[in-house]
């Protein structure tokens, strides 16, 4: 099977989706959002720009694979109230050393949990 390159207006859809999220109350403008992603995940240096610690981890064994493969030990987990329009949830992200475009990567973990969570939290 044979695919051609697709032209620009069939190519829109695969243009990464980024949105403006509050992370603990700290606005993040470059939050992505991937749906392939299995896990949440935030940088090691927004963690600290967030003024947290290694203290606020939950320590972890996980490693992580990256879309090219390239296999990441995290730091740890860090739960974070998450504000992303009119929703309101707490999220466990992974935190790694990673450089990357994005302040964060909210995964099919986020997805799922604002389908079904109310607007705000209890």
């Amino acid at each position: 099977m044979v695919f051609s390159r697709p032209n620009l207006i069939l190519a829109n859809h695969l243009k990464p989706i980024y949105v403006t999220a509050y992370l603990e109350e700290v606005p993040f403008k470059r939050v992505l959002i991937n749906g392939g992603a299995a896990v949440n995940v935030l940088p090691y240096k927004q963690m600290k720009k967030m003024c947290r610690s290694e203290d606020d981890l939950i320590p972890t064994d996980l490693t992580i694979s990256s879309f090219s493969g390239a296999i990441t030990r995290t730091h740890g987990i860090l739960f974070l109230e998450v504000d992303l329009g009119s929703k309101q949830i707490i999220l466990a992200f992974f935190v790694m050393d990673n450089t990357s475009t994005y302040g964060a990567l909210l995964g099919r973990d986020w997805i799922s949990q604002s389908l079904f969570m109310p607007s705000t939290l209890h």
